[in-house]
């Protein structure tokens, strides 16, 4: 097993002990983003915001880690709340207009910080 670990200054870096993304063989694995603004700290409003905030977040580190939007295989979203879904829906139609991933999406009953998004993305790396 071939295993390299990434963090990013260009992301919001976690609160938690994890790394923000790990590569094993040809695979990038990129852990839960938070809705974090990176120059204030604060989880933004919404969300739409939310989720676009998060998905930007995971796209950083997805090409800090030598993968693009295109080498997406699936991503994960955790919600509190399903009513957010139209807002999640308009995210994913905004940046995946032909080369849409799997999805899952998932509630749950909190992310942490009153944050409604969480978004963490399986991808392969460029050929």
């Amino acid at each position: 097993m071939n295993k390299k670990i990434i963090n990013t200054d260009k992301a919001p870096l976690s609160t938690s002990p994890v790394s923000q993304c790990n590569i094993v063989n040809n695979t990038i694995y990129i852990g839960g983003q938070m809705p974090r603004d990176l120059d204030s700290g604060l989880i933004v409003e919404g969300g739409y915001n939310q989720a676009k905030l998060s998905l930007l977040h995971c796209l950083t580190i997805l090409e800090e880690a030598g993968g693009s939007i295109e080498t997406i295989g699936l991503a994960i979203v955790y919600v509190t709340d399903l009513s957010i879904k139209n807002d999640i829906n308009k995210v994913f139609s905004e940046f995946f207009t032909d080369n849409a991933p799997a999805r899952n999406l998932v509630e749950v009953s909190d992310i942490g910080e009153d944050a409604l998004v969480e978004i963490a993305i399986i991808a392969g790396l460029k050929a």
